[in-house]
């Protein structure tokens, strides 16, 4: 009898002792569960706007792409005929170019002549003066 008292007790002390350790444990375990659930909410809470918006700017960003894939052709247009006009430009610069050196020469010679009688007419002026 002594023996089975004696475990009597001690399976009660452990099942005390299990009581003492279980009760804070599972206090815990509730609390933590709360603040998880608390902090999931408030990130729900908060994602949804944000998801909103991110879905907006996707539209937004979707649109301008499709925009600007419409305006691909005009813009290469665009780009095409602002080459050429270039290259006409740069034709015509070289025409001008040409021109100009075919107007200055007779121009110079001109001008040397000028400056040539001019100085002819001045040594004249000095040796009869």
């Amino acid at each position: 009898m002594v023996v089975v008292s004696l475990a009597a007790l001690v399976v009660a002390l452990g099942v005390v002792v299990l009581v003492a350790v279980l009760v804070p444990a599972i206090n815990e375990v509730k609390r933590t569960s709360s603040a998880v659930r608390r902090c999931i909410v408030n990130t729900e809470t908060s994602l949804h706007p944000m998801l909103e918006e991110l879905r907006k700017s996707i539209a937004d960003v979707r649109e301008i792409a499709d925009a600007a894939a419409a305006r691909r052709d005009d813009i290469s247009t665009l780009l095409s005929a602002l080459g050429d006009t270039g290259e006409n430009v740069h034709r015509l610069n070289g025409i001008i170019g040409g021109a100009v050196q075919v107007v200055e020469k007779p121009v110079m010679y001109w001008a040397g002549l000028k400056a040539a009688a001019r100085n002819i007419a001045g040594q004249f002026t000095q040796k009869k003066g």
